[in-house]
């Protein structure tokens, strides 16, 4: 009787032991699994991405969104399709160029003889014509245009400038809710004012947000802050500002020039 008891004893343990480590096991396996699921998610998300991003910048350079008749964004189409990116990104995010916003400033980029970085900010109802006029300009100071992907050298930002009295917590969770990337209080003519950090170029949606919130839209600017800046001789400088001055002065499209000297 008593080796009775101790069989059953020992394989009730048994089973329950054995449970608990299939039980384990299989929850091992679905964190496993999981973990594998976010590695291949973000793996795939950082790949349409950085798809989506040279879309941006052969779009700013030719100031045309349509693949029919760009070849080079014709090309990232069809490779977002093979990657598989979603048909509803991919759609939504060419619909975003094809309406551009009222205003909207096109990036030209540019590279001295000295290494100097030029950001050229134009507004043109004719590009192709504005280019061609910029690059005889450059090409008398030995400056040569260069792709937009210069400009991973350059935190890239558009700031909305806006006024309404509230304090700067409640301008923090509307920023959350209008999905700007960032907002810091400023001082304009002795007014504490808002800057909202937003898309580069694209600063439309969030202001529209904001305004429906019941702030009052001042400005709206692009900047281009260097990330790595470097130092020139006089000379240099001096040939550099003799340039900016003949592009701004021919140019009138430009509306202004930003670059990575050294201040």
């Amino acid at each position: 009787m008593k080796y009775k008891l101790s069989v059953l004893f020992y394989n009730k343990c048994r089973s329950t032991i054995f449970q608990e480590c299939r039980r384990y096991a299989g929850h091992s396996k679905w964190q496993n699994i999981k973990h594998t699921k976010e590695t291949q998610d973000a793996a795939r998300s950082a790949l349409f991405r950085s798809v989506l991003s040279k879309m941006k910048a052969v779009i700013l350079e030719s100031g045309n969104s349509d693949p029919n008749s760009n070849p080079k964004l014709a090309t990232l189409v069809d490779h977002a399709k093979k990657i598989n990116m979603p048909a509803a990104t991919l759609k939504t995010y060419l619909e975003k160029f094809q309406k551009p916003e009222s205003g909207q400033t096109h990036i030209l980029t540019a590279k001295t003889s000295s290494g100097v970085l030029l950001i050229l900010h134009v507004e043109s109802n004719n590009l192709i014509t504005t280019k061609l006029n910029i690059q005889h300009i450059l090409k008398r100071f030995s400056t040569k245009s260069v792709d937009l992907s210069v400009l991973s050298m350059f935190d890239c930002i558009t700031y909305i400038t806006v006024s309404k009295d509230c304090t700067f917590d409640q301008a923090m969770e509307d920023a959350i809710a209008v999905d700007a990337e960032d907002v810091k209080e400023v001082k304009e003519d002795n007014v504490t004012c808002f800057k909202f950090r937003s898309e580069f170029l694209f600063p439309n949606k969030v202001a529209s947000q904001l305004a429906n919130l019941g702030y009052n839209i001042l400005s709206t600017e692009n900047v281009c802050v260097p990330t790595t800046t470097i130092e020139l001789a006089d000379d240099e400088l001096s040939k550099i500002d003799r340039l900016k001055q003949k592009l701004t002065t021919d140019v009138k499209e430009i509306r202004k020039i930003e670059d990575n000297i050294a201040q």
